[in-house]
């Protein structure tokens, strides 16, 4: 009697010991960012990735289906996709403005989702007035380096908070601009 009340115990103590592992495995599809996602920038580059977080999932955006929209956070290289870091669009106070910019005046690799300062030189190649910044944080919305104005520059689309694009276009006509690009580490979010 002893031996089977051993034996039952032993297999009942094994079926429990089975069931809190495997619920202790339970794995989920999360989204990754397979390269850098500055503010703003549209969510491509994210790959799945299938791992087991015992329940800390819940803050990072899950499923099979990719995110999709905007980043309204920096998102680094490998780092989960918080769900909150995620719009589905752009602020509803912004404007979509495209900037003629010379090659040359515009940041290496710059690309949609970068942040960028707007500053404005005279177009006097004489003058000894400084530059003057104009707008600082834009978010890129897109770079035509395919298209190319009149003068050689290339169209580079900012979205501008709507009180601010007077500024802007002023810039654009009265001077020359440069676009400085701000490193991930310093943008901030709007």
């Amino acid at each position: 009697m002893r031996l089977w009340l051993g034996i039952s115990i032993l297999i009942v103590s094994m079926f429990i010991g089975a069931r809190v592992m495997a619920s202790g495995e339970e794995t989920v599809t999360l989204w990754r960012a397979s390269s850098e996602l500055a503010l703003g920038s549209p969510l491509t580059g994210v790959e799945a990735v299938v791992v087991a977080l015992n329940g800390a999932q819940e803050p990072y955006f899950k499923g099979l289906t990719p995110p999709s929209g905007v980043a309204v956070r920096p998102v680094g290289v490998g780092e989960f996709i918080p769900s909150a870091a995620i719009s589905s669009l752009p602020p509803a106070d912004s404007r979509v403005v495209t900037v003629p910019v010379d090659p040359l005046h515009v940041a290496i690799g710059l690309n949609a989702g970068d942040q960028v300062d707007v500053w404005s030189s005279s177009q006097d190649s004489g003058s000894v007035l400084p530059p003057m910044l104009v707008l600082s944080g834009l978010t890129v919305r897109a770079v035509a380096n395919d298209v190319v104005g009149t003068g050689g520059e290339i169209g580079v689309v900012l979205l501008v908070p709507v009180t601010q694009v007077p500024d802007l276009v002023q810039a654009i006509r009265s001077g020359v601009i440069d676009l400085v690009k701000v490193p991930l580490e310093s943008q901030v979010s709007r």
